[in-house]
């Protein structure tokens, strides 16, 4: 290469990577500009105070919005032009409401589904306003259904969603057919069989079953813990809980200490 074509290619070279971050910054602000577009069709301007910055094809939202629906969306609104969406919206509810209301209502959008099913177990805790789900669910589809079922809850400021999903492996599911139909086929329980809400409810993951919920009586507690290590089970997890002993818990809380 002769001295006055590499001196050609070194002088596009230096002009190129003054001109890339240039280009780059105007891609950005482009993407920028389309994201604050979709937010405003979508009505963000009434339902919050959400600034869109974007550096190197990644979106950044912050600023806050009245519900919590509205963080998801304007997530998925800024994920259709950019690569990926850091997302720092808080929720500033327009109407304030107390950790036991926004439970008892995250609680019936998850437990009154027609698809909460005997091999799903959920539990709730809320606390300031941040809903925590716990316990596992039986398929991947139901552990993000419910979180969007929480879209229309009032009140909800963040959702920590924690749930885990029943193992998917021939094994697991026999497993968990062969534990839940012995349990209900036991005189102890079999009133229960038929009913889409049951006291016990299994979980199995790599051949490992833990039991969780609640019955009357520590013989009925001890008999399902037997039950299931009847099985080829690797191990046997009992959770499940005598429904005197949690009550007792409960008022012991409520007494007041002396000092």
């Amino acid at each position: 290469m002769s001295p006055a074509v590499r001196m050609r290619a070194l002088t596009l070279s230096a002009l190129l990577a003054v001109l890339a971050p240039l280009a780059f910054a105007g891609s950005d602000a482009q993407l920028a500009r389309r994201i604050e577009e979709r937010l405003h069709k979508a009505g963000f301007d009434q339902r919050g105070d959400v600034k869109v910055e974007v550096e190197d094809g990644i979106a950044r939202l912050t600023g806050f919005t009245l519900r919590w629906a509205d963080v998801r969306l304007a997530e998925r609104l800024a994920h259709k032009d950019t690569k990926s969406v850091v997302n720092l919206l808080r929720v500033v509810p327009e109407t304030p409401r107390s950790d036991k209301d926004v439970r008892a209502d995250v609680e019936r959008a998850v437990l009154r589904w027609e698809r909460y099913g005997p091999f799903d177990a959920v539990g709730v805790e809320v606390r300031d306003g941040i809903v925590s789900l716990g316990g596992w669910v039986e398929s991947p589809w139901k552990r993000s259904e419910i979180e969007d079922r929480l879209t229309r809850v009032d009140g909800i400021k963040d959702v920590i969603n924690n749930l885990r999903v029943q193992g998917f492996s021939q094994n697991d599911v026999s497993l968990r057919t062969e534990v839940f139909t012995r349990i209900y086929a036991d005189p102890l329980f079999e009133r229960y069989a038929n009913l889409s809400d049951p006291p016990v409810r299994v979980f199995v993951d790599r051949g490992r079953v833990t039991l969780v919920g609640l019955v009357g009586s520590r013989v009925e507690q001890v008999t399902v813990g037997h039950i299931a290590r009847s099985t080829l089970a690797f191990s046997v997890t009992n959770l499940v809980e005598v429904e005197s002993e949690v009550e007792k818990k409960k008022d012991e809380k409520k007494q007041p200490v002396e000092g």
